[in-house]
């Protein structure tokens, strides 16, 4: 029966070495490990500890100074739900802009972020938002008062 071992020249790697040099060396050569150790890794410590410090406060600025898409953590992250209706044809408006608004920007687009930027735009265009409303009936309104 075998020990699994294959046999050959080589030795085997479990077998005790017959020891040439005397205890004595092999406890300097374990001192001077241990000095070695001990003085590498306080400089490395240093090191690491800096650069952990310096990435870690590099990340978070990082963060702040990365677009909307890359920093947040999910598409409903710093948004609160609002629920709104639309009719059939704004629904295939609103899907006629995302298709376009793909085909521009030559990545997928997140519907909810079209959305927002509609109403982020919109802000900025009031008077096409009031001709919009206007032609919705908004004028029998405005007339009146």
């Amino acid at each position: 029966m075998t020990d699994g071992m294959k046999s050959g020249s080589g030795s085997d790697p479990f077998a005790n070495e017959s020891d040439d040099s005397t205890s004595e060396d092999t406890d300097n050569a374990n001192q001077e490990e241990e000095s070695i150790g001990r003085t590498q890794p306080d400089a490395e410590e240093q090191k690491t500890t800096s650069e952990t410090r310096s990435s870690t406060s590099s990340a978070a600025s990082d963060r702040e100074e990365l677009p909307y898409i890359f920093a947040r953590s999910n598409v409903k992250a710093d948004r609160t739900m609002v629920q709104y209706f639309l009719r059939e044809e704004t629904e295939q408006v609103e899907s006629d802009v995302e298709r376009r608004l793909e085909q521009e920007l030559g990545t997928d687009v997140l519907l909810t972020d079209i959305r927002e930027a509609l109403v982020r735009v919109g802000a900025h265009h009031l008077d096409e938002v009031a001709d919009e409303l206007r032609d919705w009936g908004y004028r029998y309104e405005e007339d009146s008062n």
